[in-house]
């Protein structure tokens, strides 16, 4: 069947928004028994375009990027409880933007893209852009926007403490 999801890519940063994108991902994935793809896009500190013009030494590339994984696993374990045992999950960390990192991530024919919306406030969004406008806008497959919750609704949290790479464990090698 050309148009069934086989693999549900969602953007995960950390934020209670992304959480929710999460979970709503991985429900996803479920419903069509696809793959579960959660990607961390992450930067130096000094940001995107400082990156581009002058990225980091290797030490410090590493350095980042092994904060980013400890994220993403944070990340998994708080809005899945670690690796679901009935998912095959995909965990990918990238350095750069946001959106455009997440639009090829979700390049596949069969690909659902699954992103947060509106967890940031107007003064990020008008210096970063918002990410959901741009993987709408850019996206090559379908895109679905979890909206926040509510001011004042309880989100769903697992107090659990994470364990180092629970969601990373199956990505090893893969990038």
């Amino acid at each position: 069947m050309r148009n069934a999801v086989r693999r549900v890519v969602v953007g995960v940063d950390g934020s209670a928004g992304s959480l929710d994108a999460l979970r709503k991902a991985a429900g996803e994935a479920r419903r069509h028994r696809a793959r579960l793809r959660p990607v961390l896009v992450h930067s130096s500190p000094e940001g995107d375009y400082v990156d581009m013009v002058c990225p980091p030494d290797p030490e410090l590339a590493r350095e980042l990027d092994g904060r980013a994984r400890a994220t993403l696993a944070d990340a998994c374990e708080r809005a899945l409880g670690g690796l679901p045992g009935d998912l095959r999950c995909e965990p990918v960390v990238a350095r750069g933007q946001a959106g455009p990192l997440l639009v090829a991530a979700a390049c596949r024919d069969g690909d659902l893209l699954v992103v947060g919306g509106g967890s940031h406030g107007a003064v990020h969004r008008f210096l970063t852009g918002s990410v959901s406008r741009y993987c709408l806008r850019h996206a090559p497959c379908p895109v679905l926007v979890v909206p926040p919750a509510p001011a004042g609704h309880g989100r769903r949290r697992d107090r659990r403490r994470a364990r180092p790479g629970a969601c990373l464990s199956s990505s090893a090698g893969k990038g």
